[in-house]
């Protein structure tokens, strides 16, 4: 499963249209290896350590900017034929390379002449690049971008919704795997373990993200990592599982309990649940995502549960798990078919809480589903 080679050069024929449209004479698309989403969806290549930038000129041929060590694993991935190394791309221990001779930023704008240099990427470029790169063209003006690579990469083609699909089947491997693992006294560390190594052994190239097992108190916590607390009967068990495949993450989040259940914890995660159901069900091109949202969490504020919302109910997927832009209570944006979504209902009170989470594509009536598998109020029998 990949992205075909010829869809590379149509991307960044796409973004230069958008960048016509905004007046701008060169664009920076800039990841690091966390968040390496604009770099990997242009050329393919996804930074380790270092960090990257694909560098758009508004008409001609791209090139790929990366740091002193990444010469040889860069040309053996990247798209982009041209690639540059740059110093300023170098690793965060910033070693000094004594001897090495690289180009600096005015010896790689100079040919283009840009007065207006835009920046996808905008809230995570460095200081130091940002200070260097105003000295290299006093003159431009250098504008945030984000929008520009957002407009191109809002839906998603037939081979991107291919990658999710598979994204999101050996998801839902990982999370078979624990379920079909988990007993007592395991810690949520070997939990998650064993749900990577079921993704990993199944075709996924990545985790998505850190993937994580939280139990007890600690499912309170909305983004979390799996630590080596015990896992216990009768209290909520959370799993966010999500595996990469050629660059698209997917993601299923799942509570689960392990022996009896309490009645209010039971109608706590059944409120989750039927929210989930409901957000699936008004996620609908041509419905304005603050609807969604507003409907969603009424619903959850009428069953007595309103202090346990942070956000959502959903956010955007694609080459991130957690991508722009997020449906909330104040988002404006119409939906439309091929855009993809994590619906995504993370609940939380003093005591515990808990995430349902799926992937769904967009569509013109209901959603097409990436996943489902265990999505059901869930008490294991506890088991030797």
């Amino acid at each position: 499963m990949k992205i075909p080679d010829h869809e590379f050069p149509e991307r960044t024929a796409r973004v230069q249209q958008a960048m016509r449209a905004n007046n701008l004479d060169v664009l920076l698309a800039f990841s690091t290896e966390s968040e390496p989403a604009h770099v990997r969806y242009l050329s393919d290549y996804w930074p380790s350590f270092e960090t990257a930038a694909v560098l758009i000129p508004a008409s001609g041929e791209p090139a790929l900017l990366i740091g002193p060590e990444s010469g040889t694993f860069a040309a053996a991935r990247s798209k982009i034929a041209n690639q540059i190394r740059l110093m300023d791309f170098r690793e965060s221990s910033q070693p000094n390379y004594p001897g090495a001779t690289l180009p600096q930023w005015e010896d790689v704008l100079s040919q283009y002449k840009a007065s207006r240099i835009g920046i996808a990427g905008w809230d995570m470029f460095p200081h130091s690049m940002m200070a260097n790169l105003r000295k290299a063209v006093p003159s431009a003006e250098i504008l945030n971008a984000d929008e520009v690579i957002r407009s191109v990469t809002l839906r998603k083609s037939a081979s991107e919704l291919s990658c999710l699909r598979e994204a999101a089947r050996i998801s839902e491997l990982g999370f078979r795997a624990v379920r079909e693992e988990i007993r007592p006294g395991m810690t949520e560390a070997q939990l998650a373990g064993i749900a990577v190594g079921a993704m990993m052994a199944n075709g996924a190239e990545a985790v998505g993200y850190p993937v994580w097992c939280c139990s007890g108190p600690n499912t309170r916590q909305a983004i979390s990592r799996p630590t080596h607390r015990a896992v216990q009967e009768g209290e909520i068990i959370h799993f966010s599982v999500g595996a990469k495949v050629a660059g698209y993450s997917a993601s299923v989040g799942r509570p689960v309990v392990l022996g009896s259940c309490p009645d209010d914890t039971r109608k706590f995660l059944q409120t989750g649940l039927d929210a989930m159901r409901m957000t699936i069900d008004l996620m609908r091109a041509g419905t304005v995502a603050g609807e969604v949202a507003r409907t969603v969490h009424g619903w959850i504020r009428d069953q007595g549960f309103g202090q346990t919302i942070l956000y959502g109910p959903a956010h955007g997927c694609g080459q991130m798990e957690c991508e722009f832009p997020f449906v909330e209570t104040s988002s404006t944006f119409e939906l439309a078919a091929d855009m993809v979504f994590m619906v995504d209902v993370f609940l939380a009170d003093d005591h515990h809480g808990f995430r349902w989470e799926d992937g769904i594509v967009v569509r013109d009536g209901a959603a097409e589903e990436l996943s489902s598998y265990g999505r059901e109020f869930t008490i294991l029998e506890v088991r030797p």
